[in-house]
């Protein structure tokens, strides 16, 4: 048996490289291509959406900024809130620890732990579903139609007050870190699912956020100061450790239509819980712990509001 001359080796190994590279040319060429297409959409998008979007969050942003510095001084537009009712109407709520209010970038990320809880329970009077009895999502693709995939990765119809966290995850692919991620994609794989992800929000999140921050009459934010020598259980992280112990919070309250800053307050709530019959879990106690100081912080605003009907007072600090 006769092997092929070294020449015919070395033209089988020219051919082999060429094939590889003009397969390789022809990837990239489709990896731009594609690459080009979904961020040429995105702009599409950024033109409809963002002079609706931008202001709005830009405003937001200021707003909570300004709350976490000092000095602080109380601010309630009483004949403002007699009038004015907003506890029943929609509007948009955010709640941060007060340290990561330093800047909007620190507070985008942050406000990703940003949970209704005890104080939007007992400080809005709009009735919402039950927020976990929904089945388990990742995309709002996954529910059924008039449902979105929440906060707490459950289906359910949108609650009020509309949680900014989810408005800020909706809203990402208008954002200069999305289009950074585009622009990084080194590979095919990587592109398609940043590609899906926004076709995904095109179609399903966004047109509920729009409607939603559409019709929004105000904006309420909690932002909680962590008191010296806070202790963090294991398991349990800094946020979650605060809301469990008494400690000061700052609530601001503004009126879209006119940004006008209708309260302003700070208060250190306080509770004490009664355990009858058998003992708790200690989590089960912490939760309780976090949902009752939360709901004193409400009635603390009711109570500065002129709300005759609030329940437990917080003192002020």
């Amino acid at each position: 048996m006769r092997w092929p001359a070294p020449k015919v080796w070395g033209w089988i190994g020219l051919i082999m490289a060429v094939t590889v590279i003009i397969q390789w040319k022809w990837s990239q060429g489709r990896v731009e291509s594609d690459r080009s297409g979904v961020l040429a959409k995105q702009r599409a998008v950024i033109v409809e959406l963002g002079p609706r979007w931008f202001p709005l969050r830009d405003r937001i942003e200021t707003w909570t900024v300004e709350l976490a510095k000092d000095p602080f001084t109380d601010v309630v537009e009483t004949e403002i809130l007699k009038s004015w009712s907003f506890r029943d109407k929609p509007g948009i709520y955010l709640r941060l620890d007060a340290e990561q209010a330093t800047s909007a970038e620190v507070l985008r990320k942050a406000a990703n732990d940003s949970l209704r809880d005890g104080f939007t329970a007992c400080l809005f009077t709009v009735e919402n579903k039950n927020q976990l009895s929904g089945k388990e999502c990742k995309l709002t693709r996954d529910c059924a139609v008039g449902e979105i995939c929440n906060e707490l990765d459950r289906c359910a119809p949108p609650a009020q007050p509309y949680n900014l966290r989810v408005a800020y995850r909706s809203m990402r692919i208008l954002s200069e870190d999305w289009v950074r991620e585009v622009q990084e994609a080194s590979g095919e794989l990587r592109l398609r699912a940043l590609t899906s992800f926004f076709e995904d929000t095109v179609r399903d999140d966004i047109p509920v956020a729009v409607d939603l921050l559409t019709r929004a009459q105000y904006f309420v934010v909690v932002l909680d100061e962590a008191p010296p020598n806070l202790e963090i259980p294991a398991g349990m992280s800094k946020s979650e450790a605060l809301r469990g112990v008494p400690h000061a919070s700052r609530v601001g309250i503004w009126r879209l239509s006119d940004n006008k800053l209708v309260l302003r307050i700070r208060r250190t709530p306080d509770v004490e819980l009664k355990m009858a019959g058998a003992q708790l879990d200690e989590r089960v106690v912490n939760a309780q712990k976090r949902q009752a100081l939360s709901c004193a912080l409400a009635n603390a605003v009711r109570d500065a509001m002129g709300d005759a009907e609030a329940g437990v007072i917080a003192p002020a600090p």
